[in-house]
């Protein structure tokens, strides 16, 4: 008895062939293949997810802790405000200073991003934001007074927020 296989096509005539739980990498996001099973009467569920960007303007390096759950505070930052080391479940992005991260948020991720001390990066300096809902495919630009806006979606330039406005710095 012989195992089924999925195949996707794309334009220009190339196809991908795999199992079920793959993932296929593009320019505009990833493609994930879902299904378990391969029956003759089920359908492969193909869920698209999109790269996102977060720039930060705010002219420090920070630290952006994310899960798929809420976190509490004092899972990341300890006694003295000295941040824990990274664990599994509670991963970070180093967003240095003017600088511009890419992620793939998946379906939808909880961000908290911190300060890092500018003479001890060990030492959490402060706290933008706490459980920031990132959705799938949304980019976002700290700035420079430490606030969390929106990139402008059909912009090239990372920088711009909703309003027009250029957070990046000379």
């Amino acid at each position: 008895m012989g195992g089924a296989s999925s195949s996707i096509s794309g334009s220009g005539g190339s196809s991908v062939s795999g199992i079920a739980g793959s993932t296929i990498s593009g320019g505009s996001g990833d493609i994930k293949i879902t299904s378990g099973v391969n029956r003759p009467n089920d359908s492969v569920a193909i869920v698209t997810t999109s790269k996102a960007t977060v720039a930060n303007a705010s002219g420090a390096n920070l630290r952006a802790y994310y899960s798929t759950k809420e976190m509490q505070l004092s899972e990341i930052v300890g006694a003295k405000n000295v941040f824990k080391p990274e664990s599994p479940e509670l991963p970070y992005l180093i967003l240095h200073a003017i600088g511009v991260v890419s992620f793939n948020p998946g379906e939808g991720l909880f961000a908290t991003v911190l300060v890092e001390g500018t003479s001890t990066p060990s030492i959490c300096a402060g706290i933008i934001a706490e459980n920031f809902q990132v959705r799938p495919g949304s980019s976002v630009i700290i700035t420079a007074s430490r606030k969390i806006v929106q990139q402008k979606s059909d912009q090239d330039n990372e920088w711009v927020d909703e309003d027009g406005n250029n957070h990046k710095t000379a």
